[in-house]
């Protein structure tokens, strides 16, 4: 961006000493804490306990604990190989389709993304200059709009997949 060679020392000495960075590395150590502390079994217990009882509500419950999951991480590919073993058999066993299952694995695993206090909205805080509380709060809303889109799709499916199991049986 046409920064002149001797700025260079400047600018990462700049970005090194923001005071956001620090929390990249502890997210790292706080992904293995909440992996071997089986905190996703106890996630999927309490989400299955919310949202149970309704129709798709285990395809609602998987995107629900994805997203929290991947908030506290800060990536998604950790809560795809950290939950994936455990939701997808679930989703199986409830009889959604496959690909259903894999996709919503999957995209669920991303949309913690945009919420506190995820690793790569702090990164990009940190290389743009703008408080990373800022972009937080611009992405709370567009996380929760895609959480909910991706819920209703879930009880969408579930409603299919109960209509389908009604007609199998009569």
């Amino acid at each position: 961006d046409a920064t002149p060679v001797a700025a260079v020392s400047a600018e990462v000495y700049r970005l090194l000493a923001s005071p956001t960075l620090p929390a990249t590395p502890l997210l790292t150590p706080a992904g293995y804490l909440l992996a071997q502390g089986k905190f996703s079994a106890r996630l999927e217990r309490f989400f299955q306990a919310l949202f149970g009882w309704m129709p798709g509500g285990i395809a609602v419950m998987v995107g629900a604990v994805c997203a929290v999951f991947t908030t506290f991480t800060g990536g998604s590919g950790v809560t795809i190989i950290a939950l994936g073993g455990l939701v997808y058999p679930m989703l199986m066993r409830a009889r959604y389709p496959e690909g259903f299952s894999l996709g919503l694995v999957t995209a669920s695993g991303s949309l913690g993304l945009l919420f506190p206090p995820s690793l790569p909205v702090i990164l990009y805080s940190v290389v743009a200059s703008v408080p990373a509380h800022s972009i937080f709060l611009a992405g709370l809303l567009p996380g929760l709009l895609l959480v909910v889109l991706v819920a209703g799709y879930g009880v969408r499916e579930g409603l299919k997949r109960e209509a389908a199991g009604a007609q199998r049986s009569k």
